[in-house]
């Protein structure tokens, strides 16, 4: 008896509570690759010799790190190489880094809301984005200003596929602690409410915002969903080892809160406007070459 009490410390983890922190993270973990996805072109900016000047995070757009470019062919010069491909791989360093290279926590919130982390990475940061503006999308731009054929665009959502992965079977995994002889019907419908149902709600938030569905930028994203699909169905990972403690009332509001933070911050920072513009925000004064584009309202939020 004791050396099954391991095994109770914490819910199901398709107990309907735990699927609430789960849907909480993702709630977080979706417009946070968005992030992820500005902070690598911003770096890649910064190395290339640029002035991080702002940001704009729209849901319906690609986003952008605003810079002050050091020349106005800057982007066609080599340097800019981290410009255009910082927003594909800072994401997907996390979506494939952050699981095995976590600091182990004992708490389920804190598991749930690592596979969210690096899923909302892959889904969105990697898969979606390069895909949903091929016109002056980061990964397409590149790829034309290199004179590459503009279909490795879709290696992305490849990429994104086997970064998914992981996610997919720490959470298989922590699904075997509390329920070893987890079938294939049990493991797909896991998946589908755990992962794939963030993914389902994000496509129709950003279509409503579009009043139009994205369909690349939708087959990309299902890439992803997909791999996670075929994983459930052939996968059977062993248990999850570690001990986990029960959700506490103080982790799921510091969830919540974190959260409502990263919403707010995509927000401000991206939402959309009359006249098909978005919002953004600038923390530097523009310069005569920079990036702004003409749907972006920027504002300056220190003088």
């Amino acid at each position: 008896m004791v050396a099954c009490l391991p095994m109770q410390t914490e819910p199901r983890i398709s107990a309907p509570s735990v699927v609430a922190i789960s849907w909480t993270a993702a709630i977080a973990a979706f417009p946070l690759a968005l992030i992820l996805a500005v902070l690598g072109q911003g770096l890649g900016a910064l190395v290339g010799g640029c002035q991080w000047i702002g940001a704009s995070l729209p849901l319906d757009r690609q986003v952008w790190a605003l810079v002050n470019q050091p020349v106005l062919n800057f982007a066609s010069l080599p340097t800019a190489g981290g410009y255009w491909l910082g927003s594909v791989m800072v994401p997907l360093i996390v979506a494939a880094l952050v699981i095995p290279l976590f600091l182990r926590s004992n708490s389920l919130i804190v598991e749930i809301s690592v596979i969210q982390l690096a899923w909302g990475a892959a889904v969105v940061a990697v898969a979606w984005l390069p895909l949903l503006d091929q016109a002056d999308g980061h990964l397409a731009r590149w790829l034309d200003l290199h004179d590459l054929p503009p279909t490795l665009v879709w290696l992305a959502p490849v990429l994104a596929a086997g970064a998914g992965l992981l996610p997919t079977l720490r959470l298989l995994e922590l699904a075997r602690r509390r329920h070893k002889d987890t079938g294939r019907a049990y493991r797909v419908i896991l998946v589908v409410f755990h992962l794939i149902t963030p993914v389902v709600v994000w496509v129709g938030l950003v279509s409503l915002i579009r009043s139009s569905v994205p369909l690349e930028a939708t087959l990309a994203i299902a890439a992803p969903a997909c791999a996670a699909i075929v994983l459930a169905w052939l996968r059977y990972p062993a248990p999850y080892v570690r001990r986990l403690e029960r959700p506490t009332v103080s982790g799921v509001v510091a969830l919540v809160i974190c959260a409502a933070v990263v919403m707010i911050l995509v927000w401000i920072s991206g939402r959309p406007l009359p006249d098909d513009a978005s919002t953004s925000i600038l923390w530097g004064q523009p310069q005569a070459y920079n990036n702004i584009r003409p749907w972006i309202d920027p504002f300056l939020i220190l003088r």
